[in-house]
């Protein structure tokens, strides 16, 4: 957006919550680097803490974080569930701007060479189960597979916004503040006049003739509460993210899974799930391994033989970012029973892949132990999971809080990203989507952005 809108000749101003990084000081540290990139150092939770949720906090967002993937999801059931929300989305435009924004990061199928081997495991089991896979496509140059993705790039391989938009941008004379706490919104007769925050300790208030949040679900409804913005009460309702759990899976042989590309494929098992492969580093990845103290232990201690996997499912817009009674950020998301049911059902689905593939056991992220050695052993997650407790869940993928729509009783931005009642005050990331998009974010919401700055520099109208 700060691109799009500094290209077009308009004078912007960025304010980011988080501290800009030096990619060259990247660590190969988890602890160390969850403090510097991740909001909450990684902590984020859900109030009931059931659910992690995983955002970056540092200039360039998530994508500083993230695998590098990019994903269009299926455009024609994520644009007709949308109309049916009433969010209208112009295809043609759409799809435009997918594809400048591809060309601009580079994108292109992943590298299997630099990809961890885990890949061969999890296509290998895909052909046996008879479940169709392909590899994803990734927005790198020149990676060099050393599979810290998650922590940020040292060398500069991934494409982040830290390395393309952002300087860019700056290029065309826009300005980034990072270190900006406390932001909000002053507003007066259906418009927005200045953005007032702190940094560095002060105070400090910008005028501006269109205001712009692109703080991602759940920052942009807080920004928006904290400024007194409630639409209705609509702002931070309908929260909802692709959300999910991790299996293992136990070879016979060293993996060494950690070597390479984390995220690289993803099996076309049916609408229910998305189910992809990938790899963590090994103190995240101790948190997805089933166990508990001496067996959690040994299971650690077979890391190198692990090859990993995941199952995600889109939960409904049921949850709420909101400000509980002290003022402070709470989110409420739970996932349902037929959220579960489908989650248990992709665990079996990617247990028979793992399988297939030469796994001696399977193990999914349960609360109590649980391990498949054997196609017949599936049906033990039934009666051992029953309710979101039982699983260890997260996202790193949370959409909606701010609905896209035409009716401002229920939603809170219009079809040209204006909140509902303002003049120049637009959301645009992925807290306005209605509905769940079913795949990971990055790609819809870069796309969406180029999209959307047509409306906010006054180039298209509804």
């Amino acid at each position: 957006m700060a691109y799009e809108l500094a290209r077009r000749g308009k004078k912007v101003i960025v304010l980011e919550k988080g501290v800009r990084q030096d990619p060259t000081t990247f660590e190969h540290n988890e602890l160390a680097m969850f403090i510097r990139l991740y909001k909450h150092s990684g902590m984020q939770m859900t109030s009931d803490h059931d659910i992690s949720i995983a955002q970056g906090s540092t200039v360039g967002g998530s994508t500083v974080i993230n695998n590098a993937i990019w994903l269009r999801p299926d455009l024609g059931r994520v644009l007709r569930d949308w109309s049916n929300a009433g969010a209208q989305v112009d295809r043609q435009q759409l799809e435009a701007s997918y594809a400048a924004v591809e060309r601009s990061v580079q994108v292109s199928p992943l590298d299997t060479a630099v990809a961890n081997a885990g890949l061969d495991v999890f296509t290998r089991g895909c052909a046996a189960a008879g479940i169709p896979s392909r590899v994803l496509e990734n927005n790198r140059e020149g990676c060099i597979g050393c599979g810290w993705c998650n922590f940020g790039c040292r060398y500069n391989r991934k494409l982040s916004m830290l390395v393309t938009f952002i300087p860019w941008a700056e290029a065309r004379g826009a300005q980034v503040l990072d270190g900006c706490d406390d932001v909000t919104i002053d507003t007066a007769a259906g418009r927005a006049t200045a953005v007032s925050f702190v940094r560095g300790g002060e105070r400090n208030v910008v005028s501006a003739d269109e205001v712009v949040v692109c703080a991602g679900a759940i920052g942009s409804s807080l920004v928006l509460l904290q400024s007194g913005i409630k639409q209705r009460g609509n702002v931070g309702r309908g929260l909802h993210a692709l959300c999910g759990i991790t299996v293992s899976a136990d070879m016979d042989t060293v993996v060494n899974g950690f070597d390479g590309i984390g995220l690289t494929a993803l099996a076309e098992a049916g609408d229910e799930c998305v189910i992809e492969t990938f790899f963590s580093p090994p103190l995240v990845y101790s948190l997805g391994l089933g166990g508990w103290f001496a067996d959690h232990f040994r299971n650690m201690q077979r890391y190198a033989n692990y090859v990993q996997g995941g199952v995600m499912v889109g939960t409904d817009p049921v949850g709420r970012v909101r400000l509980d009674w002290r003022k402070r950020p709470a989110i409420d998301l739970k996932v349902s029973k037929r959220d579960i049911e489908r989650l248990k059902a992709g665990v079996k689905t990617l247990a028979r892949i793992f399988l297939a593939g030469g796994a001696r056991r399977v193990l999914p992220a349960t609360h109590r132990p649980l391990e498949f050695r054997q196609e017949s052993d599936l049906s033990r997650i039934d009666s051992l999971v029953r309710r979101s407790e039982d699983l260890f869940l997260g996202t790193a993928h949370p959409q909606g809080g701010n609905a896209m729509g035409s009716d401002a009783n229920r939603c809170v931005i219009g079809n040209d990203f204006r909140v509902h009642g303002f003049d120049n005050l637009f959301v645009v990331d992925a807290s306005v989507f209605p509905t769940n998009i079913w795949a990971n974010c990055q790609a819809a919401v870069m796309a969406l952005s180029h999209y959307a700055a047509r409306y906010v520099s006054s180039e298209a109208t509804l």
